[in-house]
């Protein structure tokens, strides 16, 4: 019996430590390495009825000045997350957008494939390349980034922060499997959208980028008939860090 009681002391001992060591792995370890994300923007908190409208991977010499047309019709302004190389090759879009009152933020020099497998050189290397060229042809810095493909881990978090960018992501994505079609995609946006959101489209990169273009206008259409304005990314911020401070 002494036996049989040392023994259960021992295990009730070594069951105490394994608990106090997962209760401290919970605590300290876990939170902490998903703590950054929650300064990711993916929308913002407010009760007015605002939405950034932002796209992805342009400058293109067809769709983005067919979109910039077509955001001049609906005396929209929206967020054009541009590709360092792109803005090379096509300096004369670049300048349009802007011109017409338009926000332009970094989405990489190269567009790498996974951003995540990228060395921190790299990263840095993507961020600053694309920068360079924001500021060689609009005078000015960019202050907003997002990751390619939306892919990001604390390490490409941290190294934007540092570089002194705010990364954006998005609330609902235009582009998606279940949505084949620019009426399906707008069906999408509107299904997702909600006071303080942010819309992701495309202007780049692949030649099924027509789509965009068309459900551009229905999305608009649509979300203003519901009573929504559309705001830059900038603006939405400013609307959100007023909202915060209200509270």
């Amino acid at each position: 019996m002494k036996h049989l009681g040392i023994v259960r002391t021992v295990f009730e001992v070594a069951l105490l430590i394994t608990v106090v060591i997962l209760a401290t792995h919970q605590i300290t370890i876990k939170p902490a390495s998903h703590s950054w994300y929650q300064n990711v923007v993916h929308s913002v908190p407010t009760r007015e009825k605002v939405v950034a409208l932002t796209y992805d991977d342009g400058p293109h010499p067809v769709y983005t000045r067919q979109i910039l047309d077509i955001l001049d019709h609906y005396h929209v302004k929206a967020t054009f997350f541009m590709i360092g190389k792109l803005m090379d090759k096509y300096p004369d879009i670049v300048k349009d957008v802007l011109n017409r009152g338009h926000v332009i933020a970094n989405h990489t020099y190269t567009h790498p494939s996974n951003i995540e497998a990228n060395t921190s050189a790299q990263v840095i290397r993507e961020l600053e390349g694309c920068e360079q060229v924001v500021e060689r042809m609009t005078g000015k810095r960019a202050y907003f980034f997002r990751p390619p493909r939306g892919l990001i881990d604390s390490t490409v978090f941290s190294i934007a922060q540092d570089e002194g960018y705010q990364t954006i992501l998005w609330t609902v994505c235009a582009d998606h499997h279940d949505a084949p079609t620019p009426e399906l995609m707008a069906e999408r946006v509107l299904r997702y959208s909600r006071p303080g959101a942010i819309i992701l489209a495309h202007d780049g990169s692949f030649p099924t980028r027509w789509k965009d273009v068309a459900a551009t206008p229905i999305i608009i259409e649509r979300l203003k008939k519901q009573g929504y304005r559309f705001v830059t990314i900038p603006e939405l911020l400013k609307i959100g860090a007023q909202k915060t401070v209200c509270r």
